[in-house]
This record gives C-alpha cells, structure tokens and sequence, in this order.
C-alpha cells in the first residue's frame, strides 16, 4: 500500500468535532483535563476534552484560556440577562 493511501485512511479516523454527552459522565474529570506533558514532548500542556487529547505549547494554552475567559463571561453575562443562572460564581 502506498503512501498516499496510508495517510488517506489515517485521515478518515481524526475527529475533526465533539459535542457534549447528553448525560454527564463523571462530571467534571470525564469532560475536561488539563496536564503538564513529560520532558520529552516538545509541547508543555496537555488538553484532554471528551477524550481527544490536544498537545499545546504554553503561550498557545494562555492564549486559549484569554479567549475562554472572554467568551464565558459574554455568555455568562448573556445568560444571567435572560433570568438564567450563569456559570460564574461572581457578579
């Protein structure tokens, strides 16, 4: 088998989207975890979300978590407007 068919086949098996489980599994451990990795990678973080593990450098990992942040409080902000209860703990 040649080259272009060993990568066409790996290809097919990336999992390219998650979604949520529709009933929570082991809340929050079997939904997210975050690692530091082992001297050897050249990544520093290790993001893990519904099973799909996400090597990262660290300025990657910050810019992430910059983003998230922002994002959490717009929706957080959003929620709480609609008589929701939010998901931050602080006003």
């Amino acid at each position: 088998m040649g080259k272009a068919s060993r990568i066409k086949r790996e290809r097919g098996s990336v999992i390219t989207a998650t979604h949520e489980p529709k009933v929570p599994q082991n809340w929050p451990d079997g939904h997210v975890g975050v690692e530091l990795t082992g001297s050897d990678d050249a990544e520093c973080i290790v993001v893990t979300i519904h099973g799909v593990r996400h090597y990262l450098h660290s300025s990657t990992a910050y810019e992430l978590s910059k983003m998230l942040d922002s994002r959490i409080e717009e929706w957080d902000s959003y929620a709480k407007s609609q008589g929701a209860p939010g998901v931050l703990d602080v006003d």
